[in-house]
């Protein structure tokens, strides 16, 4: 006599076949169509509170599953494959643990989600550590400068994402940042849609660690923000993605980058900032600086992170709406 498959056995085999059939369908409505929000598309519909990935220049794809990747329009097929055996693993787990009885079940979320503490401050002590380790390189780099600099580039680039101008954040972001955020914004410009931000305010931002490899100086700093966050069709003005009534508290990781040997000046914040915008730092001949440029004296390629720091690398962390 023949033994009959068991229930989680023939659940198995059923969920197999409709990921077999329907993978891709499924993949393209949860990976293509996400809600955009946000410079970059951090924020969205649903909170969180947990390493998300990020925009980076050394790739140009999210680091969790859980977020949507630049490539995923063009490589439905593989995405779809990975996709779906993350379900089928999941399955089996289901399928082993219900042979269990539960009794040895993993914590509460296991496997789905894991929270990891990402979105937790820095404290103002670890924040100074990090200022003293790059004075000892760096004897004029102050905390309160770089703190400043970024909460500012931070509320420059939504005003330039709202504006659908991307352009002006050409010199504060590396080539690769630069063209994938651009990628993205050009999506929001051929749906007819804006992403509009309001009430922006950085309410902390924190030095969190500090490193240098074989080219840079690598800083990697905490901001945390508030931000009015939504989105509307450019035609009739109508929301479609957002609430303009409630706001975002977001967390973000950000990691600033220069050329190794590069030094703070001595000069105040507004000089500086007019000193390594407009100078070659081989001949000192006044340039327009974007992020790459060649000087038309002595003919050498200038480049941001020769003057001064520039964002390489963005990790969305945590998200909450109220």
């Amino acid at each position: 006599m023949k033994r009959k498959p068991s229930v989680p056995v023939l659940a198995l085999c059923l969920a197999l076949l409709i990921l077999l059939t329907a993978g891709t369908a499924v993949h393209a409505r949860m990976g293509f169509h996400r809600t955009p929000a946000d410079a970059g598309f951090f924020s969205g519909d649903s909170d969180y509170d947990y390493d998300s990935g990020g925009w980076s220049s050394s790739g140009d794809s999210w680091s969790s599953g859980d977020s949507w990747s630049s490539s995923s329009s063009s490589s439905g097929g593989s995405g779809s494959s990975i996709f779906s055996v993350i379900i089928l693993i999941i399955i089996v787990i289901l399928v082993i643990r219900s042979k269990r009885g539960g009794k040895k079940g993993g914590k509460p979320g296991s496997g789905v989600y894991h929270p990891t503490g990402a979105a937790q401050s820095v404290s103002p002590q670890q924040s100074a550590a990090v200022a003293d380790q790059i004075r000892v390189i760096d004897p004029f780099f102050t905390e309160a400068e770089m703190r400043e600099k970024v909460a500012n580039l931070y509320v420059n680039m939504q005003n330039s994402w709202e504006r659908q101008d991307w352009e002006p954040m050409r010199a504060h972001l590396t080539d690769d940042l630069f063209s994938q955020m651009k990628r993205q914004l050009d999506e929001l410009v051929q749906r007819g849609q804006i992403n509009k931000m309001e009430r922006i305010a950085v309410m902390d931002v924190s030095l969190m660690s500090f490193h240098q490899d074989e080219q840079h100086d690598n800083l990697t700093l905490r901001l945390q923000t508030r931000l009015v966050d939504y989105t509307i069709d450019r035609r009739t003005g109508k929301v479609v993605s957002g609430d303009p009534k409630r706001e975002k508290f977001m967390t973000y990781d950000w990691t600033m980058i220069r050329t190794l040997g590069t030094q703070t000046t001595a000069l105040g914040l507004d000089q500086k900032d007019k000193a390594t915008s407009f100078n070659c730092p081989h001949c000192g001949a006044p340039i327009d600086l974007t992020q790459s440029a060649r000087c038309s004296y002595c003919g050498s390629i200038v480049k941001a992170t020769e003057f001064d720091w520039v964002l390489s690398k963005i990790r969305g962390v945590a998200q909450r709406t109220v």
